[in-house]
């Protein structure tokens, strides 16, 4: 018997949560594996800022590993890091889930201007360049209201992410202690390896639930023709600051499309400064808590828009939308796209003429997504194949 610690944030939200929840319940469906949960729930907002309230943590990690004394640990996002620490400490093999690049990023958005990313922490002189910078682009991009650059605010958290450099410069080298740390994508693989190189392996850590699969298909034609399809766009964004995610771009977006489209706004946090133009033709609709409803809204619209600003460690909306039979047009930031050569997900440069072009020829022309097209997908991103991925790292590593 393998017993495996398992130690997370507590989400209750995002692709992290969906990803690590099915992760967790496909090894404790395996015979061999004993699985304990630990998650993180002390939090504090000052500490927050910096990406080290997790280190609140620490004593209840040893707890844990006392008590059930662990084969292996899994961990993810940035309470992996106090458990890097305690497991090499204590001679515990520790698997880390790199899941995005905030921890590495002392603005926590890897934008370095308008449409493109960063290719990682280098040095201090190039991110104290690029924190300068962030206070207009965050006006650029519609994060912040105009002349915000020029405030007290502005020049405080200037200030606060340059301490943070030093944090982040931090956390990468603690990457190198972990047994192995594993990405979804290249593009993810490429933001971490220019700090270190041996122990970055990718793998599906997005595993989607067969479940998922067979919620729509027998409603659908066997060609590709889906029933029951509304004049609507989604757009689903997993946390209340979700400018970097492309809300903003999709605020600007909403204007010039079709008369007769709406878009649903799933998810986050909308300040009412930013609504105070006619938005008759925008639905939003907050959390949506239920998979069994989110993959409702997914299949009723006609397209799902994913025009994300920073770097897309993989992109779990572009999955869930694609298996819910919803085309997808996707930013060049999303780490899926290396993985999907396909017309029902188009790549698509974050400039708006070329996006409401892209919708309007999407909309006339719609793509089909057939069963041969998910069971493919699936495939690929299965929760038994993702759990077999998992099974020879654990052994491998113990």
């Amino acid at each position: 018997m393998i017993k495996i610690l398992i130690v997370t944030t507590f989400e209750i939200k995002g692709g992290s949560f969906r990803s690590l929840t099915t992760l967790v319940d496909g090894l404790k469906d395996t015979i061999d594996f004993k699985v304990n949960v630990l998650t993180q729930k002390i939090r504090n907002k000052h500490l927050g800022f910096f990406g080290i309230d997790s280190y609140l943590s620490i004593f209840s990690i040893i707890k844990n590993i006392v008590s059930f004394k662990p084969d292996v640990i899994i961990t993810q996002l940035n309470i992996s890091f106090p458990t890097i620490i305690i497991s090499k400490i204590m001679k515990v093999p520790v698997i880390n889930i790199v899941r995005g690049t905030s921890e590495f990023c002392p603005k926590y958005v890897d934008i370095i201007e308008y449409g493109k990313i960063c290719s990682g922490l280098n040095n201090r002189k190039q991110c104290f360049k690029c924190i300068n910078k962030w206070r207009s682009l965050r006006v650029l991009i519609g994060n912040k209201r105009k002349g915000w650059e020029y405030s007290l605010p502005s020049a405080i958290s200037n200030i606060l992410y340059k301490i943070r450099y030093f944090i982040c410069k931090f956390n990468l080298n603690l990457l190198k202690k972990a047994s192995v740390n594993l990405v979804a994508s290249n593009l993810m693989k490429k933001n971490i390896t220019n700090r270190i190189q041996s122990n970055v392996k990718i793998v599906n850590i997005t595993p989607i639930n067969k479940r998922l699969i067979d919620t729509f298909t027998l409603i659908s034609c066997a060609d590709g023709t889906v029933v029951g399809k509304e004049k609507r766009l989604i757009f689903v964004m997993p946390t209340d600051d979700a400018s970097y995610k492309g809300l903003d771009f999709v605020l600007k977006l909403i204007r010039f499309i079709p008369k007769d489209y709406h878009i649903f706004i799933i998810g986050g946090y909308i300040p009412s400064y930013k609504l105070s133009w006619d938005a008759t033709k925008l639905w939003i609709m907050g959390y949506i808590h239920s998979n069994k409803l989110l993959n409702t809204f997914y299949y009723e619209s006609t397209i799902t828009l994913v025009p994300t600003f920073s770097t897309e460690a993989f992109g779990r909306t572009v999955l869930e939308s694609l298996v819910n039979r919803t085309p997808v047009i996707s930013s060049p930031q999303c780490g899926i796209n290396e993985f999907l050569k396909d017309d029902f997900l188009q790549v698509v440069p974050l400039k708006l003429d070329l996006w409401i072009k892209k919708i309007e020829d999407m909309i006339k022309n719609p793509p089909t997504i057939t069963n041969d097209d998910i069971s493919k997908i699936y495939e690929q991103f299965s929760l038994e194949k993702n759990k077999q991925d998992f099974i020879k790292i654990i052994k491998k590593v113990k």
